[in-house]
């Protein structure tokens, strides 16, 4: 019977639009552990085949779990700006702006890399985006406070650099995220990049292999500011996601 309630509420809730609703949905991290309930094994093949990934025939550089839960998330957020740090081709910046048109958001999608000559042209002359070129270890130089300053909220801001993480958290922190804004930390699965350790750039790897550690530390010292959204988060099975502890509400 239980199960049945549930699964009634939440169906009602979807139909009605509203927020859905999880039982001790935002928690601090240190009620959490860096566990995944996706076996070890599965990470590799779902990642694997990324460079063949596209949107709209432009690299998309995001795993089908992020592919599935992103437009949740936007849906109910309904956010009037959207910050990625990590533009790399220029796809996911662009499917994320198809998805603001699809949920008739009016929102702006700001897109940050350090070398913006590797987009794809689709992508660079799309007038939806802003591609800001900048290097995110001086985060201030590429959105300054006061540029921050003028963008609606709420806000999304997602980092996929892995350039430093904690001088961006903070960073972020001090220059603009509110009560409601959403902050999401990618590729934070420990176990994911333990099964690409043959991968060439080691350097890459020893930078994201210390980024659910740097995220820790963090939130432990912001975990009365950030708390984890389970529902999102734990939607395939604990941290079913490449990014581990990392879908954070600030309140």
């Amino acid at each position: 019977m239980s199960t049945q309630m549930d699964s009634r509420s939440v169906l009602q809730l979807a139909e009605s639009q509203q927020e859905p609703l999880c039982f001790n949905r935002f928690v601090k991290i240190s009620d959490r552990e860096d566990k995944c309930d996706i076996p070890r094994s599965a990470w590799r093949p779902l990642t694997e085949n990324y460079n063949l990934q596209t949107w709209k025939g432009i690299h998309l550089d995001k795993s089908p779990i992020e592919i599935a839960l992103y437009p949740m998330l936007l849906y109910e957020l309904q956010p009037k700006t959207i910050i990625e740090l990590g533009a790399l081709k220029g796809g996911s910046a662009i499917w994320l702006a198809d998805q603001l048109d699809l949920f008739s958001i009016e929102g702006c999608v700001y897109s940050v890399d350090i070398d913006l000559s590797l987009l794809n042209n689709n992508a660079r002359t799309d007038s939806r985006v802003e591609f800001l070129e900048g290097n995110c270890n001086n985060i201030s130089a590429v959105l300054p406070p006061e540029l921050l300053a003028t963008l609606a909220h709420p806000w999304l801001v997602i980092e996929d650099t892995h350039v430093n993480l904690v001088g961006v958290l903070e960073y972020f922190h001090c220059n603009g995220l509110q009560s409601g804004d959403y902050l999401i930390v990618e590729d934070t699965n420990k176990v994911m990049w333990e099964e690409w350790a043959d991968w060439d750039d080691k350097e890459l790897l020893a930078r994201v292999g210390r980024k659910l550690d740097e995220l820790r530390t963090w939130l432990t010292n912001h975990q009365n500011e950030y708390l984890v959204d389970t529902y999102y988060q734990d939607m395939y099975g604990y941290n079913g996601s490449k990014n581990w502890n990392s879908i954070l509400k600030r309140i």
